[in-house]
């Protein structure tokens, strides 16, 4: 999913150097208001858990941009209370859209969390369900209530159990940092690659596929999370880049230059072979496939000029641009919805994001600035992550898919770039 700029710098056009007047899309969405709360009042552990429950519950939701959380001090009744008998009226009155609350509860001799969900404004609860406690996992286990009070109110899954990982640059070497998509547990995987781009998970998240380095050559790997074990499977002549997994696992779609000029190339990885798949004398670039598998999106300048978008069907072979609006866009990245592809615009000497739509309508530019790059989707394609630079140092952040607040998920002082979601 991640892509590089490298290869199309060259053919960035020569405009005056002033602001890009790009037409930042804004959705009007308010955020639903939610009263929630877990608590418990017994077992000194049970009551750090549900502490900790209820601020990662809270930050999970809150990050999402899809929710604002009421303040409990706001609250006209306890959510002890709420579980023995609930007035909607008074979580009505404090402009609560949606109710959600957790405690712990003993069944067979085990701790269950319980949680219900309710709407206020239909007088009805709209889920309860018990989840297992493991004190070893209490984070995991609250990343798990917030997907499930996602999926109810929003009616698409969460993602808030999946992982990130990100390029961190330091000096002339570059480490592979993995974390928990809100930021904690994170922690150095593969450490002092000469150069490392792109990387990419594979469906099953066991997998990285890397574009590394070996002195000034680059070539392209597959590094394996559990132990680290590195597997070369792309190193020719040239340029060897860009790689990223079909949604089967069973392919690997590059950029390779080995046929003479930069061509999207497909890895067999059952049978360790290389197809062909693009054939033009343009340069074909950092391609991502569409979640069935039916097309490989990628930049070109085969159109003259500057890159942009096409797709390419993988069984018929027809290929159809999906740019038309700006004259530079690079960078594809399929939406695991099917519905967007995410985009680098260029103009003015200034990047943004965008997203549009596989027959080129609706572009929505989102975000832009300095050296915007790499963008990334979350598994549930309600959230992207793009690497951007200040003062000198890449930062990643995230921002709603739909339009929304812009927000910093890598330290200031740490350079950090080509964040990838996993699957």
């Amino acid at each position: 999913m991640i892509r590089t700029l490298l290869l199309l710098m060259l053919l960035l056009p020569a405009d005056p150097l002033h602001a890009a007047d790009f037409d930042i899309y804004q959705s009007g969405f308010t955020p639903i208001q939610i009263a929630w709360q877990c608590i418990a009042d017994k077992e000194e552990s049970q009551r750090a858990s549900a502490a900790m429950i209820d601020r990662v519950v809270r930050h999970d939701l809150v990050s999402s941009q899809s929710f604002r959380a009421l303040e409990p001090i706001s609250f006209l009744a306890t959510t002890s209370s709420a579980f023995q008998r609930i007035d909607y009226a008074d979580w009505r009155i404090i402009g609560a859209d949606i109710i959600a609350i957790c405690k712990p509860q003993r069944r067979s001799g085990q701790i269950q969390w319980l949680l219900q969900i309710h709407d206020p404004f239909r007088n009805q609860q709209l889920a309860t369900v018990s989840f297992g406690d493991n004190p070893a996992a209490t984070r995991q286990l609250a990343h798990r209530i917030a997907n499930f009070i996602y999926r109810q109110v929003i009616g698409v899954p969460g993602h808030f159990d999946s992982h990130i990982l990100f390029v961190h640059k330091h000096g002339d070497r570059s480490d592979l940092v993995y974390m928990d998509q809100d930021g904690a547990n994170r922690q150095v995987i593969g450490r002092n690659f000469t150069l490392l781009l792109s990387p990419d998970w594979s469906p099953d998240n066991q997998l990285v596929a890397l574009n590394t380095y070996v002195g000034n050559r680059p070539r392209l790997e597959t590094f394996r999370l559990r132990d680290g074990k590195r597997h070369a499977f792309g190193q020719f002549k040239g340029l060897n880049s860009t790689p990223e997994f079909s949604p089967d696992g069973k392919w690997i779609a590059a950029t390779l230059s080995k046929s003479g000029n930069p061509d999207i190339f497909l890895y067999d990885i059952q049978h360790n072979r290389w197809h062909q798949f693009t054939h033009s004398p343009a340069i074909d670039s950092s391609p991502t496939w569409s979640p069935d598998g039916k097309w490989i999106a990628f930049a070109s300048n085969r159109g003259g000029g500057n890159p942009q978008i096409y797709r390419k069907s993988v069984q018929s072979g027809k290929v159809v641009r999906v740019s038309t609006q700006g004259n530079y866009n690079s960078s594809p990245s399929w939406s695991p919805r099917g519905d967007r592809i995410a985009i680098i615009s260029h103009k003015n000497w200034a990047f943004a994001l965008a997203t549009v739509k596989p027959d080129g309508s609706d572009i929505r530019y989102l975000v832009t600035g300095a050296r915007v790059e790499s963008p990334s989707w979350s598994k549930n394609g309600q959230m992207l992550t793009y690497s951007a630079e200040n003062d000198g140092i890449r930062r990643v952040y995230r921002i709603p898919a739909w339009g929304g607040r812009s927000v910093a998920i890598t330290a200031a002082n740490r350079d950090a770039s080509d964040a990838v979601w996993s699957r």
